[in-house]
């Protein structure tokens, strides 16, 4: 890579500085998760995280690494620098790293929608990384990581004309936050048998719950049809980036329309996705079938004998 190349020297190891901003969210824990499997990718591993993280120490394989604050000088001698943050953080200090020649891969929206920032999912499109004029390399949100590479097969089998998704967003869309209050809300109706069967019996018991919802009606034993913020046409914000950042990650033309229906659900973590879509090219579903058992990404599961895939099931 061209950050990695640009820092190697006869006075520097060829391999290079790791920094995770924002470690200690969930994000940020699957990130080292992840990272830790290639531990010997990296020269060094730096974690840097908000005022209340500094000091908290954390497992990266075998080792223990400490939280370090994080500012403007933080980023010197780092090689790659991936921000598991949200997008005001990653847009406050992205720019730092970039001027210390830091390769960044941003986790947040912060900088999906720049035409000068690839948007990559490394099985779909991990040249367009090499392309990156802001020194940034962004990475589509989680329902849009759900779906991307069956997309990606269709597309590159028959070529998408249409696409419809109805996508079932869990607790874990609203951070912590939102874990936690489903958890509580469950707590309290599983001690109701009775409840739901009368309309306003939910939202009365879980009114004066102490945890605070991030949600606009309740959770549990609920489906919530309202994920992000108003925006054009009846759409929510969050409808319209799944339809942009399919697009963009694919190179669909603006005209292809990518359309979303984001309903939130009683899950806790994994998001759900049911694709409609219509192609260029007559579709056939046998080799549509063999097309997704090739993909290295992707787990057929055979309805033949009755598997389904569920959010609560491995991957």
């Amino acid at each position: 890579d061209g950050a990695y190349a640009r820092n190697v020297t006869a006075n520097q190891p060829e391999r290079p500085v790791l920094a995770v901003v924002g470690p200690t969210g969930l994000v940020g824990q699957a990130v080292i998760d992840v990272l830790a499997t290639r531990a010997d990718a990296w020269d060094d591993v730096r974690l840097f995280g908000s005022d209340r993280s500094v000091g908290r120490r954390m497992l990266f394989g075998v080792d223990e690494l400490e939280v370090e604050p994080l500012d403007s000088e933080s980023f010197a001698g780092v090689d790659v620098a991936i921000f598991a943050t949200p997008a005001d953080v990653s847009a406050k200090w992205a720019p730092f790293a970039t001027a210390s020649d830091c390769l960044v891969v941003d986790t947040s929206a912060a900088f999906r929608d720049d035409d000068d920032v690839p948007l990559v999912v490394p099985e779909v499109n991990a040249d367009r990384a090499h392309e990156r004029p802001k020194g940034i390399v962004a990475l589509p949100g989680p329902v849009t990581w759900g779906l991307i590479d069956a997309a990606h097969v269709l597309h590159q089998g028959w070529e998408l004309q249409h696409l419809v998704v109805t996508g079932l967003i869990a607790a874990v869309s609203k951070s912590d936050a939102g874990v936690a209050r489903l958890r509580e809300e469950l707590h309290t109706v599983a001690a109701e048998p009775m409840i739901g069967q009368h309309p306003g019996d939910v939202r009365a018991a879980v009114s004066d719950l102490p945890v605070g919802s991030p949600f606009p009606a309740p959770l549990a034993l609920n489906v919530i049809p309202w994920v992000g913020q108003p925006d054009e046409g009846g759409f929510t914000s969050a409808e319209l980036s799944v339809g942009a950042e399919v697009r963009k990650v694919l190179g669909l033309h603006e005209s292809v329309p990518v359309v979303a229906t984001l309903v939130q659900v009683p899950v806790v973590l994994a998001h759900s996705m049911a694709l409609h879509a219509r192609c260029a090219r007559p579709v056939a579903i046998d080799k549509v079938r063999q097309a997704c058992v090739a993909a290295p990404s992707l787990v057929h599961l055979d309805e033949q004998t009755g598997e389904v895939p569920t959010p609560i099931d491995p991957e």
